[in-house]
Parts: C-alpha cells; sequence; structure tokens
C-alpha cells in the first residue's frame, strides 16, 4: 500500500535555495539574474532543482515567488525547469502566444500586489505555433481567433519578415503593455527551443 504521509507531521526541512534569499535583496535586478542563472545552469546539464516531494511541501504554507513569468502554454517551454526553479520560487501566468487578456493582466497584478513578486518577465520562445498562425495568409484557411488578433495588433503582421522578428516584436509590445498596467518592473525575453537558451531582451 502507498506510504501516505502523516498530515499531522511537521514539513520537512527545506534546504537553502535562492527563493529564501531575504526579501530586501529581491531586486528587479536581482530577480532577472537568478532567472538568467537558473537558465545557464539548465543548458549546462547542472540543475539543482529536481521537483521532489518535499520541496513541493515545504512551500506549501509559506510560498516566497520572486517573479511572475508571462509565458506561452507550449509544452514545449515548461518555466520552471527552463530556469531551474524550485515549488515557491515562481509565478507562471501561460496563454497562447503569452497573449494577454484581462485574466492574464490580472493574474499579472495578483502576483506583484499580493505575493509580492519584485520582477516580471515575458518570455517568448521560437517556432511558436500561434506567432506561425498569425502570420500565415488568410487563404491558409486558418480562423483569426482572439489569440491572433492579439498578437497581430502587437507586430503589426504585414511587413514583418519572418516568426523571429514578429516573436521579438511581441515580447516588446507585451512588455510595454505590462509595465503600464502592473506597478512592477517587467523585463522580456525568448527562449530557443532548439538549444535551451534564453536571450534577454529587454531589461528592467
Amino acid at each position: 500500500m502507498f506510504p501516505f504521509p502523516d498530515p499531522t507531521a511537521p514539513p520537512p526541512s527545506r534546504p537553502p535555495t535562492s527563493p529564501t534569499v531575504p526579501i530586501q535583496r529581491r531586486s528587479p535586478e536581482w530577480a532577472l539574474a537568478e532567472l538568467v542563472a537558473g537558465n545557464k545552469r539548465f543548458v549546462e546539464g547542472s540543475s539543482r532543482h529536481g521537483h521532489q516531494l518535499a520541496a513541493a511541501v515545504a512551500a506549501a504554507t509559506s510560498p516566497r515567488p520572486y517573479a511572475a513569468i508571462v509565458g506561452c502554454m507550449d509544452s514545449r517551454v515548461p518555466v520552471e525547469a527552463v530556469f531551474d526553479q524550485d515549488f515557491g520560487a515562481v509565478c507562471a501566468i501561460r496563454t497562447a502566444g503569452h497573449a494577454l487578456d484581462g485574466v492574464a493582466v490580472a493574474s499579472v497584478t495578483m502576483a506583484v500586489e499580493v505575493l509580492g513578486v519584485a520582477l516580471v518577465l515575458v518570455l517568448g520562445h521560437t517556432r511558436c505555433a500561434a506567432i506561425a498562425a498569425t502570420l500565415a495568409p488568410e487563404s491558409s484557411g486558418r480562423r483569426r481567433n482572439a489569440v491572433t488578433e492579439t498578437i497581430a495588433r502587437n507586430i503589426g503582421a504585414i511587413g514583418i519578415e519572418g516568426i523571429g522578428a514578429a516573436t521579438g516584436r511581441h515580447v516588446v509590445a507585451t512588455v510595454r503593455t505590462l509595465r503600464g498596467s502592473v506597478g512592477s518592473a517587467v523585463a522580456g525575453a525568448v527562449y530557443d527551443v532548439d538549444t535551451g537558451r534564453v536571450e534577454v531582451l529587454s531589461t528592467v
């Protein structure tokens, strides 16, 4: 029989990790540097966090996220893995093509105002199907929807050459929108699904 943990037992001790850094050190610059360092560990194959149950239990009653990541729902871009972050370290707001709507913006605002994150990072990625669908000609048979309409407004689909340029423009436009909405430091980056590397496009 599966040995369920005793619910009356105290949570296991949690090894020191970056999210336990004192709150006064959690500047936006520190938060961005922490994410960049985590991605470097991920690319080098030296990730620290294996997402163990003990870490999940330890974070259950006192999560202290320091960043919110606005990213794509794409299955190839799990943000906790990409940035080598443990339970309780980051909030993830994910929509197709990281397209913003009222609920997504409100979620980011809650991360800032309620949970006190120091940084909001907008994360686009290469080979994004939502960007590709936005750039596809109407003759392709793909129907426009709220996601592609949002992306089209951000990139100005006419005249954009290539998915890479469109992705970068969409990230920058999303950063601009959030900077005017959430009252927090906002940066932008693009994740390369072929290499695992994150390129920062706009700093705090």
